[in-house]
């Protein structure tokens, strides 16, 4: 649920909200499950990540961080505030 609020936040740019968000994935991630969901988070955000990452994407980390900010891009563009 968390990582559906950080797009959430993301899309509509409310960074402190973002940053919340993202405080709490990293405490539910901290024993390595589902790490993943912070690292996509600060790729949704456009935020370089915080350190070393274990994550290893089938594609290059640029294009999963690319596929994510298109994606947060698209639905901005497309939601009227």
């Amino acid at each position: 649920m968390e990582l559906a609020v950080a797009f959430h936040h993301a899309v509509r740019e409310e960074d402190q909200e973002l940053a919340a968000t993202i405080g709490r994935l990293h405490e539910l991630t901290a024993t390595g499950d589902f790490a993943y969901f912070t690292d996509i988070a600060h790729h949704m955000a456009g935020l370089p990540l915080p350190g070393p990452t274990t994550t290893q994407w089938i594609d290059s980390p640029d294009a999963v961080r690319a596929r994510w900010q298109h994606l947060v891009h698209t639905r901005r563009t497309r939601t009227c505030r």
